[in-house]
């Protein structure tokens, strides 16, 4: 993992992807105006964004917050681009997020969604690895949770191979709650 920090973004590098963090400006844009917010972040336009289960609602809590304070990029939205092969324009395939700055405990909540035709490639995975060590290396975080709908496999086997572990273990899931928390401790 390789991290880029200068005034224009914050980018997490990993094998396939660069997962820039959403500032103020993009976080605007890309509620706003989907071709300027592509275009910032040197990426194809995407038709088909934003992935499923975020909404307008996800990029104006976040320009709120980043407008607010700045120096808390990172701790809210970042979007994940790849180049399908060398030399080729970048691609948004995914979005996560953390639900702001770590709580005094040092613990961190973490989301993610992928565009459909890039599941089952193992992005899920680099990208969630990728912010979740991006965010260890930052002072104060302690522990990361996540959570997902028991019946949801896939995004629970991300979870599992990004390093979490089942939080209280759900190996007898309560019938009554479908949602499965996932925590990761600093290592």
């Amino acid at each position: 993992m390789k991290i880029e920090n200068d005034e224009k973004h914050l980018a997490v590098i990993t094998p396939r992807l660069r997962l820039v963090a959403l500032d103020d400006e993009l976080a605007h844009l890309q509620r706003d105006d989907a071709r300027a917010f592509f275009k910032a972040l040197g990426a194809q336009y995407e038709v088909a964004w934003p992935p499923e289960l975020q909404d307008g609602r996800f990029g104006e809590a976040e320009a709120q917050m980043l407008r607010l304070r700045p120096d808390n990029r990172g701790w809210y939205g970042w979007i994940f681009l790849m180049a399908l092969y060398p030399n080729a324009p970048l691609r948004a395939v995914g979005a996560g997020r953390f639900f702001g700055p770590p709580d005094a405990r040092g613990t961190l909540e973490i989301e993610y969604a992928m565009l459909p035709s890039f599941r089952e490639q193992g992005l899920a995975t680099e990208a969630v690895t990728g912010l979740v060590d991006w965010a260890f290396e930052q002072d104060g975080v302690h522990k990361i949770i996540a959570r997902t709908l028991r019946h949801l496999y896939a995004p629970r086997r991300v979870l599992e191979k990004a390093g979490f572990e089942d939080y209280p273990p759900a190996r007898f899931p309560d019938p009554d709650n479908p949602v499965i928390y996932y925590v990761r401790n600093k290592a």
